[in-house]
């Protein structure tokens, strides 16, 4: 049975009076990433990163996303929805490191950070351009935890998943 989900800050993005040397998830590289490496990037605007935090500014949740840009390939345009492209490649974004706390995980909070991010990336996709939300899921788990949010398999090749930002609500 699923716990009910705690009462959580709005995303904001990460900034410096957020606590982020406590945060884990269980993933020792996504735990690393957020404490050593994100605000770095997030300064160099190599991703943003988005938290959502408790109540003494510690990091509960976050996740990160970025402009990316794929191959164009007639079943990747199908798949998304989009026509013939005079192109070589297609923009949209990248959905990168992804963490819960592991006290609140169960609670359904990565699947609405995922439809979050594919939210926002949906409103930018309006001012710069993009048809998909993109995802490398890191192991055969992760792959299945995707499709459950509606993502489809870029290619056989890869472990790379989209999703296309026009079935995102």
């Amino acid at each position: 049975m699923r716990k009910s989900p705690p009462a959580l800050s709005p995303l904001v993005p990460l900034a410096p009076n957020h606590e982020v040397s406590a945060f884990t998830c269980g993933d020792v590289e996504v735990d690393r990433y957020l404490r050593d490496r994100a605000a770095i990037e997030q300064a160099l605007r190599l991703s943003q990163v988005y938290v959502t935090v408790d109540r003494d500014d510690a990091v509960s949740a976050f996740f990160t996303l970025s402009p990316i840009t794929v191959r164009v390939d007639p079943s990747l345009l199908a798949r998304l929805g989009v026509g013939d492209v005079p192109y070589p490649a297609i923009g949209g974004f990248l959905l990168g490191r992804l963490g819960v706390a592991t006290h609140l995980q169960g609670r359904g909070i990565g699947e609405a950070l995922v439809m979050r991010a594919a939210q926002i990336a949906k409103r930018e996709a309006r001012f710069v351009g993009g048809v998909f939300l993109a995802v490398d899921p890191k192991d055969d788990r992760l792959v299945q935890w995707y499709v459950r949010q509606s993502f489809v398999a870029l290619s056989s090749k890869s472990r790379r998943m989209v999703l296309p930002l026009q079935a995102v609500p």
